[in-house]
């Protein structure tokens, strides 16, 4: 089910910017498919050769012309920190994700992107977004917290062949209210 709104080329969340991804940026890609705790903790795909994550880049561009998916670099200044997104889900509600460089952890850049994709999101009528941590991702857990998301419930996902335990979190237009008080 598509996104219900066109999603933004730039956002500014905070001290951090949220650039849409283009083409040039496949060595982010690349890079995060090589670090030890993205491929841990989120379902990013790894060791990415210079030809998937190409590819990545042409998919992400295509899912974002059909409303399915908006993907960013997210940089301070200009020193690029990681990735963050929304998609479009099956049951229609958008989920929300991000992976960071190691440079670009213990910044709040994966708050503020979260924070700021789902303010978005819930400006633009959405009525609710969601997000997925693996089980025992305490880092993770705390930055949905700190971004106004609340447990759901609990599910398993598949990683990489496996099945995982994963927490399912989700952020309303009524739980920003409370959260601007």
């Amino acid at each position: 089910m598509p996104l219900l709104t066109s999603t933004p080329d730039t956002l500014q969340v905070g001290r951090f910017t949220l650039h849409i991804l283009t083409a040039a940026d496949w060595r982010l890609d690349q890079a995060l498919s090589r670090d030890d705790d993205v491929i841990r903790w989120t379902l990013f795909p790894p060791d990415l050769s210079d030809d998937r994550a190409r590819s990545r880049m042409d998919r992400a561009a295509e899912a974002r012309g059909e409303s399915l998916l908006a993907r960013y670099s997210l940089r301070q200044g200009g020193e690029v920190l990681g990735t963050a997104g929304i998609s479009s889900t099956m049951d229609g509600t958008p989920e929300l994700m991000y992976a960071l460089l190691p440079s670009g952890r213990g910044r709040g850049a994966a708050t503020a992107a979260t924070r700021g994709l789902s303010d978005w999101a819930l400006a633009s009528g959405i009525p609710e977004v969601a997000l997925r941590t693996i089980y025992g991702n305490s880092l993770s857990e705390a930055v949905a917290r700190r971004a106004g998301f609340h447990p759901v419930r609990t599910e398993q996902q598949r990683q990489r062949g496996a099945l995982v335990k994963m927490h399912y979190w989700t952020r309303s237009a009524s739980d920003s209210a409370v959260l601007s008080d």
